[in-house]
């Protein structure tokens, strides 16, 4: 799903080399990747509508459930009772599904029982819902409400 327009309309706030993060309320390295984590955010509260408590950011997986595992998701969604619902993986740019990106992902999913796996990079948003122990890429991106169901 090709995202670039939506994601030009996500103004991101910049300050002295740095970028704001809403959800960890401070200001960030301004890195290729942290402008499209940044977009991704904006992406995710005004379009797909998801609640800022519901998101999180650069979360170890150790604090998800996963004891002592170090490695972080960039972006995820909980449900209301705030169980992982979705695992976003931000990049600077993609090559294919055969990118690590897209195998990184995989993983996080299925180690931390969530439903749904995005990647992006600004430009390309991938969507892909774990079901049946089968990955389906998704046609369209789901709305909060329907990440849910």
């Amino acid at each position: 799903m090709d995202i670039a327009s939506a994601f030009k309309r996500c103004k991101v706030k910049e300050k002295d080399g740095k970028l704001f993060d809403p959800i960890r309320r401070k200001y960030v390295r301004a890195i290729p990747e942290e402008y499209v984590r940044q977009k991704t955010i904006r992406f995710l509260r005004n379009q797909l509508k998801v609640p800022s408590d519901r998101i999180v950011v650069e979360r170890s997986l150790s604090t998800l459930g996963i004891e002592g595992d170090k490695r972080r998701i960039d972006i995820g969604i909980l449900d209301p009772d705030g169980n992982l619902t979705v695992v976003v993986e931000c990049k600077c740019s993609l090559v294919g599904d055969s990118e690590p990106a897209f195998i990184q992902a995989q993983d996080y999913l299925t180690e931390l029982h969530a439903r749904y796996f995005f990647v992006t990079d600004g430009v390309i948003f991938k969507g892909y819902r774990y079901r049946y122990r089968c990955f389906e890429q998704l046609e369209k991106i789901p709305g909060y409400d329907e990440l849910l169901t």
